[in-house]
């Protein structure tokens, strides 16, 4: 099975921040997460990781979709027009409650879609699915 390799998130919350490195710690310690704080940072970080394409393998973008500069709507949009990023798993961690925002995420080629749970417990529930989205991304041919 394709091993994840590293993670991006994209979150202006710091305690959100702080939950995902956690969960990420104790589901999979060697796993490196990197951070950016809105959606122009994120398309600017990714820009620098396709210059290297090998540095895309077994990635995947943890992306919030209220964002300052950029939504994530935005960087899911340009990364999928994007023909080196347009099978990177992203897996959308965001605090909206509407089932339209689901349903975008998921046209726009989104891998998963979770809400922002208020345990911790579930933030580690959720990053065990997430690696699982990940390694099935990679075994398909993505990225």
């Amino acid at each position: 099975m394709p091993r994840l390799s590293w993670i991006l998130l994209v979150e202006d919350d710091a305690d959100h921040r702080l939950l995902v490195r956690e969960a990420v710690k104790r589901v999979a310690p060697d796993v490196p997460v990197e951070e950016v704080i809105d959606g122009v940072d994120a398309m600017n970080w990714l820009r620098r990781r396709v210059a290297d394409p090998a540095r895309l393998a077994g990635g995947v973008v943890i992306l919030d979709l209220g964002l300052p500069r950029a939504s994530g709507f935005n960087v899911l949009e340009w990364m999928r027009e994007m023909p080196s990023l347009e099978r990177l798993p992203v897996v959308v961690l965001t605090a909206s409650e509407n089932p339209m925002d689901a349903e975008h995420a998921f046209n726009l080629g989104a891998r998963g879609y979770f809400q922002k749970p208020a345990d911790f417990r579930n933030y580690l529930e959720i990053f065990q699915r997430v690696f699982r989205i990940a390694e099935k991304a990679g075994e398909g041919g993505g990225a």
